[in-house]
Protein backbone atom coordinates (compact mmCIF):
# COMPACT_ATOMS: atom_id res chain seq x y z
CA UNK A 1 0.00 0.00 0.00
CA UNK A 2 2.67 2.24 0.70
CA UNK A 3 3.81 2.15 -2.78
CA UNK A 4 0.77 2.69 -4.18
CA UNK A 5 0.48 6.15 -1.85
CA UNK A 6 3.84 7.12 -2.71
CA UNK A 7 3.27 6.67 -6.52
CA UNK A 8 0.16 8.59 -6.49
CA UNK A 9 2.05 11.32 -4.49
CA UNK A 10 4.63 11.31 -7.27
CA UNK A 11 2.26 11.40 -9.95
CA UNK A 12 0.15 14.43 -8.20
CA UNK A 13 3.13 16.11 -8.21
CA UNK A 14 4.15 15.72 -12.11
CA UNK A 15 0.72 17.18 -13.13
CA UNK A 16 1.32 20.46 -10.18
CA UNK A 17 4.52 20.19 -12.09
CA UNK A 18 3.09 20.00 -15.81
CA UNK A 19 0.07 22.37 -14.95
CA UNK A 20 2.64 25.17 -13.62
CA UNK A 21 4.79 24.46 -17.20
CA UNK A 22 1.57 25.44 -19.13
CA UNK A 23 0.38 27.94 -17.48
CA UNK A 24 4.06 29.57 -18.26
CA UNK A 25 3.57 28.81 -21.95
CA UNK A 26 -0.29 29.80 -21.75
CA UNK A 27 1.51 33.26 -20.00
CA UNK A 28 4.15 33.36 -22.72
CA UNK A 29 1.77 33.13 -25.58
CA UNK A 30 -0.10 36.15 -24.13
CA UNK A 31 3.34 38.41 -24.55
CA UNK A 32 3.71 37.36 -27.87
CA UNK A 33 3.24 38.99 -31.06
CA UNK A 34 -0.37 37.90 -32.53
CA UNK A 35 0.97 36.44 -35.41
CA UNK A 36 1.60 33.24 -32.90
CA UNK A 37 -0.42 34.21 -30.03
CA UNK A 38 -3.37 31.80 -31.17
CA UNK A 39 -1.09 29.25 -31.51
CA UNK A 40 0.42 29.40 -28.26
CA UNK A 41 -3.37 29.26 -26.86
CA UNK A 42 -4.09 26.49 -28.70
CA UNK A 43 -1.66 24.30 -27.71
CA UNK A 44 -2.07 25.64 -23.96
CA UNK A 45 -5.16 24.73 -24.56
CA UNK A 46 -5.00 20.59 -25.43
CA UNK A 47 -2.17 20.78 -23.08
CA UNK A 48 -4.71 21.44 -20.35
CA UNK A 49 -6.92 19.00 -21.89
CA UNK A 50 -4.62 15.80 -22.24
CA UNK A 51 -3.89 16.82 -18.34
CA UNK A 52 -7.52 16.35 -17.22
CA UNK A 53 -7.13 13.35 -19.36
CA UNK A 54 -3.75 11.69 -17.07
CA UNK A 55 -6.01 13.65 -13.84
CA UNK A 56 -8.91 11.17 -14.28
CA UNK A 57 -6.82 8.27 -14.57
CA UNK A 58 -5.25 9.33 -11.67
CA UNK A 59 -8.46 9.80 -9.80
CA UNK A 60 -9.67 6.37 -11.25
CA UNK A 61 -5.94 5.08 -9.73
CA UNK A 62 -6.63 6.48 -5.98
CA UNK A 63 -9.80 4.63 -6.23
CA UNK A 64 -8.54 0.93 -7.54
CA UNK A 65 -8.55 -2.17 -5.55
CA UNK A 66 -4.97 -3.77 -5.02
CA UNK A 67 -6.29 -6.30 -7.98
CA UNK A 68 -6.55 -3.67 -10.27
CA UNK A 69 -3.76 -1.77 -9.50
CA UNK A 70 -1.22 -2.63 -11.94
CA UNK A 71 -3.37 -2.22 -14.67
CA UNK A 72 -4.62 1.16 -13.79
CA UNK A 73 -0.87 2.12 -13.01
CA UNK A 74 -0.12 1.24 -16.60
CA UNK A 75 -2.89 3.72 -17.99
CA UNK A 76 -1.53 6.70 -15.50
CA UNK A 77 2.14 6.49 -16.53
CA UNK A 78 0.80 6.34 -19.86
CA UNK A 79 -0.85 9.50 -19.60
CA UNK A 80 1.27 11.47 -18.19
CA UNK A 81 3.49 10.06 -20.18
CA UNK A 82 2.38 11.89 -23.14
CA UNK A 83 1.20 14.84 -21.08
CA UNK A 84 4.81 15.47 -20.95
CA UNK A 85 6.01 14.31 -23.99
CA UNK A 86 3.21 16.71 -25.93
CA UNK A 87 4.78 19.69 -23.35
CA UNK A 88 8.49 19.20 -24.37
CA UNK A 89 7.39 18.90 -27.99
CA UNK A 90 5.45 22.33 -27.84
CA UNK A 91 7.95 23.68 -25.84
CA UNK A 92 10.66 22.64 -28.31
CA UNK A 93 8.60 23.91 -31.27
CA UNK A 94 7.92 27.32 -30.04
CA UNK A 95 11.90 27.72 -28.88
CA UNK A 96 12.40 27.31 -32.66
CA UNK A 97 9.67 30.41 -33.44
CA UNK A 98 11.53 32.41 -31.42
CA UNK A 99 13.79 35.72 -32.94
CA UNK A 100 17.40 35.22 -31.98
Amino acid sequence: MDDKKSYLKKMANKLVELDGKINSLKQKGNETASSVKAEYQKTAEDLKARKKTAEAKLAELRNASEESWGELKKGTDRAIGELSESFNKALSKFKKKQPR
